[in-house]
């Protein structure tokens, strides 16, 4: 589970006072009155925030594109009298977008299912498991033997509650973790529904989804909005795929109801950072394809354009320091304005708008002293300092090339955002827009040298790839180290985070990435179940902890189905989608 972030900033300044002149001089001029205290204003998620100038949008930027041809999304609206695209739109700020007139020109087209699989690659991989090929036929074998897979898996359902609540860590669990392996066992029936026409398994599926419908009220507890972006991810990618293939199932308009008022609402404007907004944006752009909810599909899009380059560092784009990260500030997000005539006539009328939701029941003074995100850490690093250092783990020794905002807090919760960017992206790529190329050489680098980590390669000094049990003991319960000038760089478990990823990049593109290559042949070897290291097994004499044989060597302390992430059926949905399929390209 997620734990709190500690952001690590620079040292605080130092200011040295004027001495006073003991020599006679001229009586004081008029005593000039005090400057006037900054200007504020009040927000209604955020409180009180500083009213500075808006930074001119960074042309620096990367910006998505339409996909070529006949995939391209053909959307098109006209703001303030001007045309654009959906990839054009996402370049727009509420300068450039409020108090305009905004017509929609030509309506988002949807593609259903259209989530982390369309129906071309659904069924590529059909003919391949029934041609008995591989990895195909034998990621199909291991994964009918999962638990999730289990045909009286809801039989054996605990009770779900009305409110779900869980803190961090896992701590205080009140249905949260059943949630999450629902929402996988969701998608997993509803995969085997569709490779074997098994109408059990469909059955299943719609089940696990109606009931959470039927029942479910409420996120709260310390992870409040992850518990909905978490479960946001997943039960879409169940729900898309069953309404596009299951006509006997009656329940999509209440799920896609329960997404709109339940799901979406603690998602709108959270100030998130690192794994905690991947998630969300997952979570935003799943419900808005399932719902047909352009606005929320935006919002995932236009954030996730302006998130990437503030959390992947890129020297050679970005100079010496990274992007700020003020992709959540109101100068720069989508303004609930705008979102609302993006929606304009396209949800149900009996529906209250997810937006509205968010206002009455998750502003800040419904939220404060019981609800927070990562607004501490944000404004300073944005608003108050101007630098990313307050909201960059390890800065500037981690301002490294390759390397994350959290590279330095544990590769673990940098794998788990990394899986949330690329569902976000794949989803994008599914609906006719392009926002992996824009960001191909920063992801791509990002993929190589993280990964390089995981096998054993060395990070610059002052790093280091923390060996001890006990040190790492300490750094969760967050006790300090006795030796401070090393920054340690903690192998935790990996997840099947990189096959969407790969796939898009070394088989859709043709680019080498050898690394992710070597770590995706050690992930396949566990199967959808994942593999732990013996309990009691010590690091090696390399300071690392090394999965013994049959896993060649791969540093973490588990390889894990990380239901909480969506990652499971990756190795299975995904492995080698594209080595013979559209590009012919394989790596």
């Amino acid at each position: 589970m997620h734990r709190s972030s500690r952001f690590l900033s620079l040292p605080a300044c130092l200011f040295l006072g004027a001495g006073l002149l003991a020599a006679q001089t001229p009586p004081p001029a008029p005593a000039t009155p005090p400057a006037p205290k900054p200007e504020t204003y009040i927000h209604l998620h955020f409180g009180r925030l500083p009213k500075i100038a808006p930074n001119p949008p960074d042309e620096k930027l990367p910006h998505a594109v339409l996909r070529a041809g006949a995939a391209a999304q053909p959307f098109r609206a006209s703001v303030g009298g001007r045309e654009y695209d959906f990839a054009q739109l996402l370049r727009l700020r509420p300068a450039d977008t409020d108090g305009k007139d905004v017509k929609i020109l030509t309506p988002f087209k949807f593609t259903h299912p259209g989530l982390l699989n369309d129906l071309r690659e659904l069924e590529f991989i059909k003919k391949k498991i029934a041609a008995g090929e591989q990895p195909w036929a034998g990621e199909f074998e291991k994964l009918k033997k999962h638990r999730f897979a289990s045909l009286d898996y809801v039989a054996k359902m605990k009770p779900v509650p009305e409110v779900i609540s869980c803190d961090f860590s896992g701590a205080n669990n009140k249905g949260s973790l059943e949630e999450q392996r629902d929402g996988n066992a969701a998608v997993t029936q509803a995969l085997l529904w569709y490779f074997t026409g098994d109408e059990a398994y469909a059955k299943n599926a719609a089940q696990i989804l109606d009931t959470y419908a039927a029942t479910v009220t409420s996120h709260e507890g310390k992870n409040w909005y992850l518990e909905a972006a978490w479960v946001g991810s997943v039960f879409p990618v169940a729900a898309d795929l069953l309404r596009s293939t299951y006509p006997a199932w009656q329940g999509a308009p209440r799920v896609a109801k329960w997404f709109n008022d339940v799901l979406l609402p603690p998602l709108h404007s959270r100030a998130a950072y690192g794994n905690r907004e991947s998630a969300g944006l997952n979570a935003l752009a799943a419900i808005g394809v399932f719902n047909e909810d352009t606005a929320a599909l935006y919002t995932a899009l236009q954030r996730w354009m302006n998130f990437v380059p503030a959390y992947h560092y890129l020297a050679e784009e970005d100079g010496p320091i990274p992007h700020l990260p003020d992709y959540w500030t109101p100068d720069v997000a989508p303004s609930e304005e705008f979102l609302l005539k993006l929606n304009a006539g396209t949800q149900p009328k009996d529906w209250t708008p997810w937006i509205q939701i968010a206002a009455e029941k998750w502003n800040i003074n419904m939220r404060r002293g019981k609800f927070g995100d990562d607004i501490t850490a944000m404004r300073k690093a944005t608003l108050e300092e101007r630098n990313p250092a307050a909201a960059w783990r390890g800065a500037p020794a981690t301002y490294l090339s390759g390397y994350t905002a959290e590279t330095a807090r544990d590769l673990a919760h940098v794998d788990a955002g990394f899986n949330s960017e690329i569902n976000t992206a794949e989803i994008a790529w599914h609906q006719g827009i392009d926002v992996y190329t824009p960001m191909q050489k920063r992801l791509t680098l990002f993929m190589e040298t993280h990964l390089g980590l995981r096998l054993g390669i060395k990070p610059p000094p002052p790093l280091t790839l923390e060996p001890s049990w006990e040190a790492m003991r300490k750094l969760r319960a967050g006790e300090k180290l006795e030796n401070a000038v090393e920054i340690r760089l903690i192998p935790y478990g990996i997840s099947a985070t990189w096959e969407i990823a790969y796939n898009h990049y070394a088989n859709r593109q043709g680019i080498p990435l050898p690394n992710t290559r070597r770590v995706i042949d050690c992930i396949r070897l566990t199967g959808p179940n994942g593999y732990k290291v013996p309990k009691g097994t010590e690091p090696n004499a390399d300071g690392l902890w090394e999965f013994p044989a049959p896993i060649p060597p791969l540093f973490a302390t588990v390889i894990s189905e990380s239901a909480g992430w969506t990652a499971l059926w990756e190795a299975f949905t995904h492995g080698e989608l594209d080595a013979d399929g559209e590009s012919g390209k394989r790596k």
